[in-house]
């Protein structure tokens, strides 16, 4: 759902092209761009210094968007870069080594000069072009590996991650197996410094369960998180008539700082297929207010509920 693009800095010496392929990229649009080496925004502002037909004023508006913008454009992940100098070709054999080992999805470049299978030469870059075109939704079976890779980018580029499923159950095997992955995900580059799960608190429903829901956590989703990590909980209720926002708690998102996903059915595996969508920045910035504490459109039920993990693994250490 959402893809990783190598762009090589010079593609980028001008404001046409610059301003075509960052306004097409984030996480809404299925589209980001590899931060690749860490300085990346240095060596595109370099090379718009070194193009001498380029305007001053273009240059300008280039390096405002990259210093305002670039942490909601860019991905972030553990590549290694050998660095002898800050040449075009050093960037280019980088990626190709990169793109052996863990490929991209597709590499932008005003240099093709190498022969790279999925290797674009920047004036080709347009809506028709195969490796351009994303969706921003999909159908996908709704088998645990399946549903947690279409947020995989996004959790392992993001800090703060809130996994919504109001009907999530600690004790069934379908959630547990694709959250399981998700927050494999989300430590596979880093450690994050935040992940929620928000479920909703149905009374009726706990007064027919035989066992309390709060203690399956703590019983079941340890052995889930890595250890020396907290993961809380948050139940919600919708709020009474008459008490502002009636939403009901139904939708179900993996969100990050950075953006969102929706699950039609769920995270939890079943038979058939579910549809996943891409939000949008507006439905994104809604529904991520709406499950802040501070901004919530919902009632909390009781205080978060503390999942200290006891999981032994190596942050970083990438999932197959």
């Amino acid at each position: 759902m959402v893809y990783e693009y190598a762009v090589e800095p010079a593609a980028l010496n001008n404001w046409q092209d610059f301003r075509y392929v960052y306004d097409q990229i984030g996480v809404e649009h299925g589209r980001l761009i590899s931060r690749y080496p860490s300085k990346w925004a240095s060596m595109v502002m370099k090379s718009c210094e070194e193009n001498k037909h380029l305007r001053d004023v273009d240059r300008l508006r280039i390096v405002e968007k990259l210093k305002n913008q670039e942490k909601n454009k860019m991905a972030r992940l553990n590549r290694s870069y050998d660095s002898d100098n800050d040449s075009q070709n050093t960037w280019m054999s980088n990626v190709a080594m990169q793109n052996r080992q863990r490929p991209f999805h597709a590499i932008i470049a005003r240099s093709i000069a190498l022969k790279i299978p999925n290797l674009i030469n920047i004036e080709n870059v347009d809506p028709s072009h195969p490796l351009w075109q994303v969706p921003k939704d999909n159908k996908v079976l709704r088998k645990a590996k399946e549903l947690a890779q279409c947020s995989r980018l996004l959790l392992q580029m993001s800090k703060e991650i809130l996994i919504i499923d109001p009907h999530f159950d600690p004790m069934e095997r379908r959630f547990l197996k694709t959250f399981s992955h998700l927050i494999k995900y989300a430590f596979e580059e880093h450690a994050p410094k935040r992940i929620e799960l928000h479920v909703e608190y149905d009374y009726w429903k706990e007064q027919k369960r035989a066992t309390d829901w709060g203690k399956d956590c703590l019983q079941n989703l340890p052995l889930l998180i890595p250890e020396g990590f907290t993961l809380q909980v948050f139940r919600w209720k919708s709020r009474a008539r008459g008490e502002g926002n009636n939403d009901k708690l139904h939708p179900r998102y993996v969100m990050t700082e950075l953006g969102g996903i929706r699950y039609d059915y769920g995270i939890d595996e079943g038979p058939g297929t579910t549809d996943v969508t891409l939000l949008s920045v507006s439905l994104y910035e809604q529904r991520w207010h709406d499950y802040q504490k501070e901004t919530s459109a919902f009632e909390l039920f009781g205080e978060p509920i503390l999942i200290q993990g006891s999981l032994r693994q190596n942050v970083g250490e990438r999932q197959t």
